[in-house]
């Protein structure tokens, strides 16, 4: 391979770590690492552009929430402190972070309400079932193995069903909060 090719693949691969490094390729062919002539240029501008953080600000206050895997975070402000997670056995008052929106305290209350119990209903459904598929391939030649991968599938429908109902009004509840943040 060229060294001038060596030389493109290297800058491309450190230059995502760090903007403000470059790598450039004298007459000579070697290596050398200089300066980015835009690296000050971008810090200058992420600092320019970050105004003193007023705490009673909408940008402060406003509620963001990400999940992934079945975890979920809520966020506060632009700088994304966590005030609370849940989980599918984990939860947090909501009640307690939305105080101050009627509507929202509301949306919370249901996410309470339906989250504990279709959690447990999605456990419980997922062991039952799990049992009934064991037994089922023990050539066990009994009634109840297939009436306990029904109740199990069952069990684990309608907890996800729960959990959704739940995560929907977290959701909600954290619009509805927002809604009612002045601006």
């Amino acid at each position: 391979m060229s060294k001038a090719f060596l030389a493109f693949c290297l800058a491309g691969a450190t230059s995502a770590f760090s903007p403000a490094l470059a790598l450039a390729q004298s007459d000579k062919g070697d290596l050398t690492v200089t300066e980015s002539k835009w690296g000050d240029a971008i810090n200058a501008a992420t600092t320019a552009a970050k105004p003193a953080e007023n705490p009673n600000t909408y940008d402060a206050r406003a509620l963001r929430l990400e999940s992934s895997w079945g975890h979920a975070r809520i966020l506060r402000g632009v700088d994304g402190l966590v005030v609370g997670s849940t989980g599918v056995f984990k939860t947090v008052n909501v009640e307690k972070i939305v105080a101050g929106s009627s509507r929202a305290e509301m949306e919370a209350k249901l996410f309470r309400a339906s989250h504990r119990p279709g959690a447990l209903a999605t456990a419980v459904g997922a062991v039952t079932f799990t049992v009934g598929l064991i037994t089922a391939t023990n050539n066990a030649n009994s009634a109840a193995t297939p009436m306990l991968m029904i109740a199990g599938a069952g069990g684990m429908f309608w907890g996800a069903r729960q959990l959704n109902t739940a995560y929907a009004s977290l959701s909600r509840a954290i619009w509805w909060y927002n809604r009612d943040l002045a601006r």
